[in-house]
C-alpha cells in the first residue's frame, strides 16, 4: 500500500495512432500523469502500478468536481479536490460526493519499455455526466 503518493508528470508521445510513455519512468515514480492534446481540447490521463503489480491507465478526471489531481493513499485513490475516495483494486467508491466518477480506466499494453494506449480510445472518450 502507498502512504501518500502524488502523481508526477511524464512526457507522452503520440504516433501511429498510439499514445505512449516510458515504463521505467512509471516504475520509478509509481504514479504518473500526462496529457493528450486534441484539436478540441486536452484529455488528462494517469497511470500507476497497483499494489498487486497491475498496470492501470485511466482518464485523470473526477467529472462532477472537474478535478484532475489525484493521489494514492494506502489502498485508495483520493481526488485532490473533493476528497472522494475509491478502492485502488477496482475503483469502487468508498466515501465522498463523486463516488460514481472515479478516473475512468482505459486499456493499455506494455511494448518493450513503453506503455501504449490506442489513441482512438482516448479521442472517443466521453464524459459520464
Amino acid at each position: 500500500s502507498y502512504t501518500h503518493l502524488e502523481s508526477q508528470p511524464v512526457e507522452a508521445s503520440v504516433q501511429n495512432g498510439t499514445i505512449s510513455f516510458s515504463l521505467s519512468s512509471l516504475r520509478e515514480k509509481k504514479m504518473v500523469e500526462f496529457e493528450y492534446r486534441t484539436a478540441t481540447g486536452t484529455v488528462p490521463l494517469l497511470a500507476f502500478i497497483s499494489t498487486d503489480g497491475k498496470l492501470i491507465t485511466a482518464i485523470r478526471m473526477c467529472e462532477p468536481c472537474n478535478s484532475s489531481k489525484f493521489s494514492l493513499e494506502g489502498n485508495e485513490m483520493a481526488c485532490g479536490n473533493c476528497e472522494t475516495r475509491w478502492k485502488l483494486s477496482n475503483f469502487e467508491g468508498i466515501q465522498g460526493a463523486c463516488q460514481k466518477y472515479p478516473p475512468d480506466p482505459i486499456a493499455s499494453e506494455i511494448v518493450g519499455d513503453r506503455v501504449v494506449i490506442q489513441e482512438d480510445v482516448v479521442k472517443n472518450w466521453k464524459m459520464r455526466i
